[in-house]
Protein backbone atom coordinates (compact mmCIF):
# COMPACT_ATOMS: atom_id res chain seq x y z
CA UNK A 1 0.00 0.00 0.00
CA UNK A 2 1.49 3.31 -1.09
CA UNK A 3 1.09 6.41 1.05
CA UNK A 4 0.25 9.66 -0.62
CA UNK A 5 2.20 12.69 0.50
CA UNK A 6 0.01 15.66 1.24
CA UNK A 7 1.72 19.00 0.56
CA UNK A 8 2.38 21.03 3.70
CA UNK A 9 0.06 23.83 2.61
CA UNK A 10 -2.85 21.35 2.27
CA UNK A 11 -2.43 19.76 5.72
CA UNK A 12 -4.87 20.66 8.48
CA UNK A 13 -3.46 23.25 10.85
CA UNK A 14 -3.94 21.57 14.19
CA UNK A 15 -2.15 24.39 16.00
CA UNK A 16 -4.58 26.95 14.58
CA UNK A 17 -7.60 24.79 15.36
CA UNK A 18 -6.37 24.41 18.94
CA UNK A 19 -5.71 28.11 19.20
CA UNK A 20 -9.21 29.12 18.18
CA UNK A 21 -11.02 26.32 19.99
CA UNK A 22 -13.87 27.56 22.20
CA UNK A 23 -12.00 26.54 25.37
CA UNK A 24 -8.77 28.38 24.50
CA UNK A 25 -10.66 31.50 23.39
CA UNK A 26 -12.49 31.62 26.73
CA UNK A 27 -9.26 31.18 28.69
CA UNK A 28 -7.61 33.99 26.70
CA UNK A 29 -10.64 36.24 27.27
CA UNK A 30 -10.49 35.58 31.03
CA UNK A 31 -6.72 36.23 31.10
CA UNK A 32 -7.12 39.41 29.07
CA UNK A 33 -9.85 40.78 31.35
CA UNK A 34 -7.83 39.78 34.43
CA UNK A 35 -4.81 41.70 33.10
CA UNK A 36 -6.66 44.95 33.80
CA UNK A 37 -6.92 44.07 37.49
CA UNK A 38 -3.74 42.09 38.21
CA UNK A 39 -0.95 43.75 40.18
CA UNK A 40 1.66 45.09 37.79
CA UNK A 41 4.54 43.75 39.86
CA UNK A 42 3.35 40.16 39.61
CA UNK A 43 1.02 37.79 41.34
CA UNK A 44 3.35 37.05 44.26
CA UNK A 45 4.79 33.55 43.96
CA UNK A 46 7.30 32.89 41.20
CA UNK A 47 5.54 30.56 38.76
CA UNK A 48 8.52 30.07 36.42
CA UNK A 49 10.55 27.03 37.52
CA UNK A 50 13.69 28.24 35.70
CA UNK A 51 13.57 31.67 37.31
CA UNK A 52 12.64 30.30 40.74
CA UNK A 53 15.63 27.94 40.82
CA UNK A 54 18.31 29.93 38.98
CA UNK A 55 17.21 33.58 38.94
CA UNK A 56 17.58 33.49 35.14
CA UNK A 57 14.67 34.43 32.86
CA UNK A 58 13.01 32.02 30.47
CA UNK A 59 11.75 33.41 27.13
CA UNK A 60 8.30 33.97 28.63
CA UNK A 61 9.44 35.62 31.85
CA UNK A 62 7.77 38.99 32.23
CA UNK A 63 4.84 38.30 29.89
CA UNK A 64 2.20 38.19 32.64
CA UNK A 65 3.51 41.35 34.29
CA UNK A 66 3.96 43.00 30.89
CA UNK A 67 0.37 42.26 29.87
CA UNK A 68 -0.89 43.71 33.16
CA UNK A 69 1.31 46.78 32.74
CA UNK A 70 0.17 47.33 29.16
CA UNK A 71 -3.49 46.85 30.11
CA UNK A 72 -3.07 49.45 32.84
CA UNK A 73 -1.37 51.99 30.56
CA UNK A 74 2.27 51.51 31.54
CA UNK A 75 3.74 51.07 28.06
CA UNK A 76 7.43 51.60 28.91
CA UNK A 77 7.29 49.32 31.93
CA UNK A 78 5.60 46.64 29.81
CA UNK A 79 8.37 46.81 27.22
CA UNK A 80 10.92 46.39 30.00
CA UNK A 81 9.16 43.31 31.36
CA UNK A 82 9.03 41.57 27.96
CA UNK A 83 8.89 43.46 24.65
CA UNK A 84 6.79 40.77 23.01
CA UNK A 85 3.74 41.92 24.97
CA UNK A 86 3.36 44.50 22.19
CA UNK A 87 2.40 41.58 19.91
CA UNK A 88 0.65 39.44 22.51
CA UNK A 89 -1.70 42.12 23.87
CA UNK A 90 -3.53 42.80 20.56
CA UNK A 91 -3.47 39.08 19.79
CA UNK A 92 -5.12 38.32 23.15
CA UNK A 93 -7.62 41.11 22.52
CA UNK A 94 -8.68 39.73 19.13
CA UNK A 95 -8.68 36.10 20.26
CA UNK A 96 -10.56 36.99 23.45
CA UNK A 97 -13.22 38.95 21.57
CA UNK A 98 -13.82 35.93 19.33
CA UNK A 99 -14.87 34.03 22.47
CA UNK A 100 -17.98 36.20 22.38
CA UNK A 101 -18.75 35.21 18.77
CA UNK A 102 -21.05 32.33 17.87
CA UNK A 103 -19.23 29.27 16.54
CA UNK A 104 -20.59 29.88 13.02
CA UNK A 105 -18.83 33.26 12.96
CA UNK A 106 -15.59 31.66 14.16
CA UNK A 107 -15.88 29.06 11.40
CA UNK A 108 -16.21 31.88 8.86
CA UNK A 109 -13.14 33.56 10.34
CA UNK A 110 -11.24 30.30 10.04
CA UNK A 111 -12.21 30.00 6.37
CA UNK A 112 -10.92 33.53 5.78
CA UNK A 113 -7.67 32.68 7.54
CA UNK A 114 -7.29 29.76 5.13
CA UNK A 115 -6.92 32.32 2.33
CA UNK A 116 -4.07 33.99 4.24
CA UNK A 117 -2.46 30.72 5.33
CA UNK A 118 0.99 31.02 3.72
CA UNK A 119 1.41 34.61 4.92
CA UNK A 120 -0.09 33.91 8.36
CA UNK A 121 2.19 30.91 8.95
CA UNK A 122 5.31 32.84 7.95
CA UNK A 123 4.51 35.73 10.29
CA UNK A 124 3.69 33.31 13.10
CA UNK A 125 6.97 31.41 12.61
CA UNK A 126 8.94 34.66 12.46
CA UNK A 127 7.41 35.95 15.72
CA UNK A 128 7.79 32.56 17.40
CA UNK A 129 11.47 32.38 16.43
CA UNK A 130 12.08 35.99 17.47
CA UNK A 131 10.36 35.36 20.83
CA UNK A 132 12.60 32.41 21.68
CA UNK A 133 15.68 34.04 20.15
CA UNK A 134 15.17 37.09 22.33
CA UNK A 135 14.55 34.86 25.34
CA UNK A 136 17.79 32.96 24.86
CA UNK A 137 19.78 36.16 24.29
CA UNK A 138 18.30 37.63 27.46
CA UNK A 139 19.03 34.40 29.34
CA UNK A 140 22.64 34.56 28.14
CA UNK A 141 22.99 38.20 29.17
CA UNK A 142 21.75 37.56 32.70
CA UNK A 143 23.86 34.38 33.01
CA UNK A 144 27.03 36.24 31.98
CA UNK A 145 26.37 39.47 33.88
CA UNK A 146 25.18 37.63 37.00
CA UNK A 147 22.39 40.23 37.37
CA UNK A 148 19.17 39.10 39.03
CA UNK A 149 16.24 39.23 36.65
CA UNK A 150 13.33 41.05 38.30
Amino acid sequence: MQETIVPLEKRPRAWLKGLISPWSRRVVLAAFVASFFMPMLGLGPDLCPLHATTGLPCPGCGVTRGLAMLSQGEFQLALGANPFVVFLWPFFLVLGVTALFPQSRVNELERRLDLLEPWFSRVFRLLFTAFFGFGFLRLGYFAISRDWFP
